[in-house]
């Protein structure tokens, strides 16, 4: 394990130099009706040798280096462009990018979501930034300042992995969020469990009691 990790790590440093990201994009559906309303952006790596590697095998290897601003930016570039090109064929849809830690930690955030919306000309509105609670528990008083620059590019903020940490309620009117993602945990367990069913009713009630929207993850049937 420590060698593959080894491996993957100095592999990592030529992969986007290399060319070697894409990114493909989960439907976010509305159950109303079950229409795609908009996708989410997922980064992946086509290693040359080993094919295909999953986010969660290398995203924690980008982490520990600075190498996640460089590829968080491309992915901001990519997808914003790749749905400006859709929305000029007659899409309606949204993108959602997921925003890490380290981005949050440093100003220049705002600069590269800025020069992704006008590289691609794509309306503000139509990006959704996702954040965990834990990057937002990172430092909250500079996080809510780099979000409200953020929310006044035009752009919607998201809340992933919903009710997963401790830091939901007590800082859901600190952070100017559009959107709720409930964690996949609660809805993996909403048939076998009245307590999870439970809950999720509880959170989406509570989503429209502050006019937010209310996506759940893990909806795989």
């Amino acid at each position: 394990d420590v060698q593959h990790r080894f491996e993957l790590e100095f592999d990592l440093r030529a992969a986007l130099e290399g060319d070697q990201f894409r990114l493909v994009y989960q439907p976010i559906c509305n159950l109303e009706d079950l229409s795609v309303i908009g996708v989410e952006a997922l980064l992946r790596w086509q290693h040359p040798t080993l094919g295909e590697i999953q986010l969660d095998e290398f995203i924690p290897l980008l982490e520990s280096s600075d190498q996640i601003i460089e590829v968080a930016r491309l992915v901001l570039r990519e997808a914003c462009t790749q749905m400006a090109t859709w929305r000029e064929r007659g899409s309606d849809l949204i993108v959602s990018v997921n925003v890490s830690g380290r981005q949050l930690d440093r100003d220049i955030i705002v600069d590269h979501v800025r020069e992704a919306l006008e590289m691609s000309a794509l309306d503000p509105a139509s990006l959704t930034l996702e954040i965990t609670e834990t990057a937002l528990m990172r430092n909250i008083d500079a996080t809510a300042n780099r979000l409200r620059r953020l929310k006044a590019l035009g752009v919607q903020i998201a809340i992933d992995d919903f009710g997963s940490g401790y830091s939901s309620l007590a800082y859901l009117q600190r952070f100017p969020v559009d959107c709720i993602k409930i964690d996949r945990v609660f809805t993996d367990a909403i048939t076998r469990s009245p307590e999870s069913d439970a809950l999720i009713h509880t959170l989406v009630q509570l989503g429209k009691d502050m006019g937010l929207r209310t996506l759940a993850e893990g909806v795989e049937t």
